[in-house]
């Protein structure tokens, strides 16, 4: 994505919307109508289903999805009237909350060219916890043991009472938060 483009996403303002259930593509479609961007960051995920596994795109935030409210349109108040849409977030009485500028440009920028799917991140290291996102080993923790080449990592995992050391593409995992991660604002 361009520096300018990239600029304009940030610099408007976003809000947050909670979709009625199964209602992103009619919301996507009426927003869309009515002149507001929609943006829904997506990731690949592989899940066994009948014995098969099955990769598929899934929502990063399920139920929910980006509007971006141009300064020529600070009308917010037809979002929550929008088919698909159940209404905006807001954390205080009145007026929809916000998402902070530098929340969407970090998506974006993990957000492959023009599309909507994420990157994995590749700042990994050794020693970090990683979760596997796909393949057979998916939702399995393991350990980053050595990084020999671009693309490439050896792990440690627990498989049947044993650690044992195996490869991955770096495409395959994504990091693990610890707790005390996943509560900081």
């Amino acid at each position: 994505m361009s520096p300018s483009r990239l600029s304009e996403w940030a610099c408007e303002p976003w809000y947050l919307a909670q979709l009625k259930p199964g209602g992103f593509d009619r919301a996507v479609t009426n927003l869309d109508r009515q002149g507001y961007e929609s943006f829904m960051p997506l990731r690949e995920e592989t899940r066994r289903r009948a014995g098969r596994w099955d990769t598929r795109l899934r929502p990063l935030f399920p139920g929910y999805l980006f509007v971006r409210v141009s300064d020529n349109r600070r009308q917010w108040r037809s979002i929550n009237s929008t088919y698909g849409v159940s209404r905006l977030v807001a954390l205080e009485a009145g007026r929809p909350t916000q998402v902070a500028p530098d929340i969407i440009a970090a998506l974006k920028l993990r957000a492959r060219d023009t599309d909507t799917v994420l990157r994995t991140e590749t700042r990994l290291e050794v020693g970090d916890q990683v979760k596997v996102v796909s393949g057979p080993l998916t939702d399995m923790i393991a350990e980053i043991e050595a990084i020999p080449e671009q693309g490439r990592i050896y792990v440690l995992m627990e498989l049947m009472g044993r650690y044992t050391k195996t490869a991955l593409s770096t495409s395959d995992v994504e990091p693990r938060l610890g707790a005390e991660q996943s509560c900081r604002a």
